[in-house]
């Protein structure tokens, strides 16, 4: 009985020095675990004691019985929250996912109305304002893009040609955009999925807008992105 005690005592110590080093969150370290053994274990010892002689044995052994299920019951809360961290993730996946799919109905709907021919895109679908780097809402909706891409034209080069409007055809500013923008794009669609082999970037500075939609304001296409399979 008295290793049982000792043994018992240990696990109790080993407990309490281990609990300041978790971390609660998604990453928590089996923080119920642990808590639930400590409490527990306290619980299970108070009730061994009142249950048991004065000497102590039934409160070793209560602390023994308490830490056991105290462990249990943290173990199965954690595997719970693990699960709804997951699920959370995943619905919040399929969101992002059914938002590009809307813009993209929006998009190949306006194809087909203003240029058949051609899959022209308003940059703001990707940056904002002059920036270079992709927002960060435009990552599901490029991953979609290349996706969709990806197996069309399979053996075709895909340029990726950006516009820019500028008063000055020859504006250093507006080219600076237009060849960053085709890069970035370039590289995430390489990153989502397509032969980098295949991908060919186009800075272009244009003095008017590459497309005017007449059922939307008229510099939406000011700044564009075109998509331009080259060996049909």
């Amino acid at each position: 009985m008295r290793i049982i005690y000792t043994t018992i005592f240990f696990l109790l110590i080993f407990l309490s020095g281990c609990y300041h080093e978790l971390i609660s969150g998604p990453d928590k370290r089996f923080l119920s675990m642990s808590s639930g053994a400590l409490s527990g274990a306290g619980a299970g010892a108070i009730t061994g004691f009142h249950l048991s002689s004065a000497t102590g044995p039934g409160a070793f052994i209560g602390a023994g019985f308490g830490a056991v299920a105290g462990s249990l019951h943290g173990f199965v809360q954690d595997i719970h929250e693990d699960m709804l961290l997951k699920l959370k993730a995943e619905t919040k996946r399929e969101m992002m996912i059914a938002q590009a799919h809307e813009i993209l109905a929006d998009h190949y709907k306006r194809r087909m109305e203003l240029h058949p021919t051609r899959d022209i895109f308003s940059a703001d679908l990707f940056f904002e304002a002059d920036h270079v780097d992709l927002r960060k809402d435009a990552c599901t909706l490029l991953s979609e893009i290349a996706r969709l891409n990806k197996d069309r034209y399979a053996w075709s080069r895909l340029v990726v040609a950006v516009y820019i409007k500028a008063k000055n055809e020859g504006s250093k500013y507006a080219e600076h955009l237009a060849i960053e923008r085709s890069k970035e794009i370039g590289n995430y669609l390489v990153h989502y999925g397509i032969d980098p082999r295949r991908i060919r970037t186009r800075a272009v500075v244009v003095s008017e807008e590459i497309l005017i939609d007449p059922a939307d304001r008229r510099d939406r296409y000011a700044q564009a992105v075109e998509l331009i399979p080259i060996d049909r």
